[in-house]
């Protein structure tokens, strides 16, 4: 008696299999992005804490203080412009850091950036004689260098309209000067990712801040860096040397002295809140 085997699948068997690998893929991709996410997330608290770490270092050597263009800069080699504080913006802080082996380029693109057409890394970062600087053989570092893709053109930058950072930083002017510093407190917000724009200048009724209309507030691009489309959430670094990922622009611990009731309200990084301070 002779006996027959089979050589292929059935089409019914064939269409089991396929049928079991797409449901595999269909679970198996979420999960993928989400662990996507989730490590750019972290190597983004990395980053973040690196450079809360060297500005903590810079701080030991410049009594106590972080990087500030302006104290440096005194003689406008660098730099000349009229006003000496316009001189501390976000793109010569990083600079500072950048040409005195601090950080890296590298360091200041964030691993979850969302608007990529206008944040890129530096690759014409100059270290020897910087060819935007007033004075290219005594500069103390590449102004050329841009914080945002809307700095001015009076910056001297490489291309205007794109931005060499992806993060935001306490305002070293006025009153935040004192906070521009090593002062090893855990509820002040120095460095991390930055965020939209939110209406008003003091906490609404039920806590929650309204983003503004337009490209700044819900259009933001911002958002997507590790938020979505209506709410933020990012890596920020404080004076402790902490880094902490918040999920709501006010987070639990940060609050400010308010001139009307009540008088302690949450703190938005992103808002000049009006305080009793001024």
């Amino acid at each position: 008696m002779s006996r027959h085997y089979r050589s292929a699948f059935t089409l019914i068997e064939l269409l089991v299999v396929i049928a079991i690998i797409a449901l595999l893929v269909g679970i198996l991709l979420p999960a993928l992005g989400t662990t996507r996410r989730l490590a750019k997330q972290l190597k983004d608290g990395t980053q973040v804490r690196g450079v809360v770490q060297s500005m903590a270092v810079w701080a030991g050597q410049n009594q106590n203080y972080y990087p500030l263009p302006s104290r440096l800069d005194g003689g406008n080699a660098t730099v000349n412009i009229a006003q000496a504080e316009n001189k501390n913006n976000t793109g010569n802080i990083l600079s500072l850091l950048i040409f005195t082996g601090a950080i890296n380029n590298e360091l200041c693109i964030n691993p979850a950036e969302s608007n990529t057409g206008q944040v890129q890394r530096d690759d014409g970062y100059e270290f020897d004689n910087p060819s935007h600087a007033a004075n290219a053989s005594t500069a103390l570092w590449d102004p050329g260098f841009a914080g945002t893709p809307i700095d001015p053109a009076s910056a001297n930058r490489r291309a205007m309209g794109i931005g060499n950072q992806s993060y935001a930083h306490l305002i070293p002017f006025g009153k935040r000067r004192a906070m521009w510093s090593d002062t090893f407190s855990t509820t002040e917000a120095v460095f991390g990712d930055r965020g939209p724009e939110y209406q008003g200048t003091v906490q609404p009724a039920g806590g929650r801040w309204a983003l503004v209309s337009g490209p700044t507030g819900v259009d933001s691009n911002t958002l997507l860096i590790h938020g979505s489309r209506n709410t933020w959430e990012g890596n920020i670094g404080y004076n402790d040397g902490h880094t902490g990922f918040e999920t709501k622009p006010n987070p639990d611990g940060l609050t400010y002295t308010s001139t009307a009731n009540p008088a302690t309200r949450a703190d938005n990084l992103f808002v000049d809140e009006t305080d009793e301070r001024g």
